[in-house]
């Protein structure tokens, strides 16, 4: 029996997830190694986030910095405001008297502080690096449209003349599109160190419009 390959947008979900898991996990390890010097902790985290922060809201303008600073405030509402973890998690910090269950989940919280902490900070991180991908859609879009334009005229003068067909450089070229941007998403979203996105984005724009342009260019001569 074959096993069928996901593709299109069920790859895209597949991959999101497991780059989402992987950022967890890389959090905690970036939290709980027992580094010889520097800071260490969720503090060390916190200050990576803080010096992001700063460095995302001095690149973008006012509009900009409004949509990702949405997107980042709805992503943490949606898992610590919605599930009620960040109202546990302030109620745990209480000295107050609780009920029998509520202290039960107090004391749940405290035994899994660092972790919650470390998935808090680690998700607002995340969702700002995610924030300026979205942001930085239209580039690829462009990029892509200019890169298609170019594999067309390669395309037509194959077509046209004797050009070789290969149906292996397009398969290949093809598949390095969706690897390209699974590329980008293990790079700039996954290190809990801050990260300028003027030189992690670009070098992916160039190899993005570089597929587009030989996946076109290789595109079967006839339809």
């Amino acid at each position: 029996m074959t096993r069928r390959r996901l593709t299109g947008v069920l790859w895209t979900l597949k991959w999101f997830f497991i780059v989402c898991l992987l950022v967890l996990a890389v959090d905690m390890l970036y939290v709980l190694w027992p580094y010889p010097d520097g800071a260490r902790g969720v503090a060390a985290l916190k200050a990576n986030l803080a010096a992001e922060v700063d460095l995302i809201g001095r690149l973008a303008d006012d509009r900009a910095w409004t949509i990702i600073r949405t997107l980042a405030d709805g992503a943490y509402e949606t898992i610590f405001v919605w599930t009620g973890l960040d109202e546990f998690m302030r109620r745990a910090v209480d000295p107050a008297p609780l009920s029998p269950l509520n202290e039960t989940m107090r004391r749940f919280v405290l035994g899994n502080w660092v972790f919650l902490e470390t998935a808090a900070s680690g998700l607002q991180l995340f969702a700002l690096r995610l924030g300026v991908l979205v942001l930085a859609m239209p580039l690829f879009l462009i990029t892509a449209c200019a890169a298609a334009a170019d594999g067309l005229i390669t395309w037509y003068l194959r077509r046209t003349g004797a050009g070789r067909e290969s149906g292996f450089i397009y398969h290949r070229t093809k598949r390095g599109l969706a690897l390209s941007v699974l590329a980008l998403w293990l790079i700039y979203l996954v290190p809990p160190i801050p990260l300028d996105p003027r030189w992690v984005i670009p070098p992916f724009l160039f190899i993005f419009g570089i597929t587009v342009r030989v996946t076109v260019a290789y595109f079967k001569k006839y339809l």
